[in-house]
């Protein structure tokens, strides 16, 4: 019986999402974009856009309504207001909750805005003990928007 929690700990270690520490700035820079937003919904299993280069129907795709952009790709006047991730652990997304305000980052893939868990801004502070309730927006701290605005890449 021990054998097999420790066998299923291990496991849970080796197929779980591993992130490359970066600076706030690192992940700024990398990122395509970069929003304070709110979502709107979440629904789940959800095929990506036609034309998509990462495959999956397991999906979460977001419904959000952009406050405050901080980065877009300068071929856009305005962000998409929808956002995918994958659903499993394993592959790194991010599970946000609907009613709730986020800042965001992730990548632009032909017409569609994908995040995974890897590359958020994170600031320093380490109010909440997951890296989703870190990017929650009442858990940013005050004035950092002029931060990420004082970014240059």
């Amino acid at each position: 019986m021990k054998f097999l929690l420790v066998f299923c700990a291990f496991l849970s270690i080796a197929f779980a999402c591993k992130c490359q520490d970066l600076s706030a700035k690192d992940a700024f820079c990398r990122a395509t974009w970069v929003s304070h937003l709110k979502v709107k919904l979440r629904i789940t299993k959800q095929p990506l856009p036609e034309g998509s280069t990462r495959k999956g129907l397991n999906n979460l795709r977001y419904g959000v309504e952009h406050l405050q952009v901080f980065k877009k790709p300068s071929n856009l006047s305005t962000l998409p207001n929808e956002i995918f991730t994958p659903s499993e652990p394993p592959a790194c997304g991010l599970i946000v909750e609907a009613g709730r305000e986020y800042l965001l980052a992730g990548s632009l893939n032909g017409d569609a805005l994908y995040t995974v868990l890897c590359g958020q801004i994170l600031p320093d502070n380490k109010l909440g003990e997951t890296i989703e309730s870190r990017l929650e927006w009442k858990n940013i701290p005050n004035g950092y928007e002029k931060v990420l605005q004082g970014f240059q890449c």
